[in-house]
Parts: structure tokens; sequence; C-alpha cells
């Protein structure tokens, strides 16, 4: 079949060699459906050889300039990436500069000034006799402030991850007296004095 089609192309273009031109010609005589099918493939050659070979023009460049257009738009917008590390290495080397500063320059405890020193942890430094306290899990806030009442005290430090408490005691209060009292609550797990 693809032979008989490259023959009816060169026929109808004139180039098809003359003895199997004429046997061409024959067998469309003898089927009319074989002359339609040469007649339109002549005929669809005769236009596209008349057509003008131009290029796209005016109106094929504005299409082309549009649809470049159209998909720069869609494009998403790709932004420059900024450094990150400038800024984060400015603020590290000003924190280095005011730390230096402040460990060479003067000591505040010098020229007798005095200075209030606490611990970064909380706990104020409290004089007196102190207790570590560990309370039920059950035990409420109320149930808390209640057995540290009882015993004239004050939670100075706490809960830890252990949910461990700091008991300081009033100057006169006794210790031992304070254990018994906070063991007999049924919410005191365990009282301890370090």
């Amino acid at each position: 079949m693809k032979d008989f089609d490259e023959q009816l192309n060169l026929w109808a273009s004139g180039r098809l060699p003359e003895a199997e031109r004429r046997a061409l010609e024959q067998k469309m005589e003898e089927d009319p459906a074989l002359a339609r099918e040469a007649a339109f493939v002549k005929a669809l050659k005769c236009s596209m050889q008349s057509e003008p070979t131009t290029g796209p023009g005016e109106f094929g460049l504005a299409r082309l300039q549009k649809s470049l257009r159209e998909e720069q738009e869609e494009a998403p917008v790709v932004l420059p990436r900024k450094s990150f590390w400038k800024p984060v290495a400015i603020a590290a080397s000003v924190i280095v500069a005011v730390q230096a500063a402040m460990l060479i320059g003067p000591a505040p405890w010098e020229n007798g000034s005095a200075v209030d020193m606490r611990p970064a942890s909380g706990e104020a430094i409290v004089e007196g006799p102190r207790l570590q306290i560990a309370f039920a899990p059950t035990a409420t806030m109320s149930d808390i402030q209640t057995a540290v009442l009882s015993v004239n005290g004050s939670i100075v430090a706490g809960p830890s991850a252990l949910g461990v408490f700091r008991l300081a005691l009033s100057g006169e209060a006794s210790t031992e007296a304070a254990v018994q009292t906070l063991r007999d609550y049924d919410f005191v797990d365990e009282v301890i004095a370090p």
C-alpha cells in the first residue's frame, strides 16, 4: 500500500517513469475509486504548489510574542536568595564584643560597691533550716499550700524535674518537728532535712 501511495504522489507530480505511469492510468480506468483518489492527490498537489511560500509575517510574529508573554506570566517568580548567614554572623560578633567588654572591663565588686547577685535558677538565698519535700501526684495546690503553711515555711525552689520542692523554715522552727508534721499528711511522699 505504501508503494501505491508513493506511485500516486509521483504520478501527481509528473515524476513517475513512463511504463509505470501507463500501468497506473490503466488501473484508474478500470477502478473508479482509484481514479477519484488520484484526482484528489493531483488537486492537492496543485493547490499546495500554488500557495506562496512566505513566512508567517506580522500576524505570526505577534502570535509568537503573545505566546511567549503568556509563558513568562505563568512561570513562577524566583526571587534572588538572600544570605541568611550574614546577619547571624553580625549578631554573633556584636554579642562576643559585648561579652569581651564586660569581662575585660572593671569588675562591679571593685571600689567597695555592693553587688546584688542572685542565682540564675531563681532560688532565693535564705538563712535558716531547709527541707526537701516531694508530694504525691494527686496533691493539689491547696494541699501543698496547707502543708507549707503548717510548718511556717516558704517554697524557695521547685518543683524540680522530679517534683521536689525546697522549703525554707523560719529561724526558730525545729527541723525535726517540721519533718514529722509534714510526714503526717497523706499527700506527702517524702521529706528530707539535708
